[in-house]
């Protein structure tokens, strides 16, 4: 992957925002923002290689919106997420995680002894954030 300014406009959007998790449109407004304007097929092509080199995790929300957030690394492995129904903004959850992902890797591995291959596991919880549930309280803050 070239070294573009649009490639380390995106790396650098990520390191500064390393729980964020953001749509096409929302990664091309904050890439103008920060002095890298770029066009809607180029930050597509970016996202999809940056997921391709295992950079970026590419994941599709209820609504069908393909959003891209910093992939995980090292033993730390799928993060289970929460997705709120009305924004769709999403939230990693770190709470717990060391036996969620005990949970997950039986279950890899007993799919890998029945002869699977390539297995990847995508745990998304949906519900009402709290900023959507109590927007008084929310305003409040």
């Amino acid at each position: 992957m070239r070294a573009t300014r649009a490639t380390r406009a995106l790396a650098e959007l990520y390191c500064a925002r390393p729980d964020a998790v953001l749509s096409e449109p929302e990664v091309e407004a904050a890439l103008a923002s920060a002095g890298a304007p770029v066009n809607k097929v180029t930050v597509y092509r970016m996202l999809d290689r940056f997921a391709t080199a295992g950079l970026l995790h590419k994941q599709v929300d209820a609504a069908r919106v393909t959003r891209y957030a910093l992939a995980p690394q090292g033993e730390e492995g799928t993060t289970p997420r929460f997705e709120c129904d009305d924004c769709h903004r999403q939230f990693r959850l770190s709470q717990g995680s060391a036996k969620v992902q005990t949970a997950l890797k039986q279950v890899l591995q007993a799919l890998a002894t029945a002869g699977h291959e390539s297995l990847a596991v995508d745990i998304a919880v949906r519900g009402r954030c709290a900023g959507c549930a109590h927007p008084a309280e929310g305003a409040a803050a």
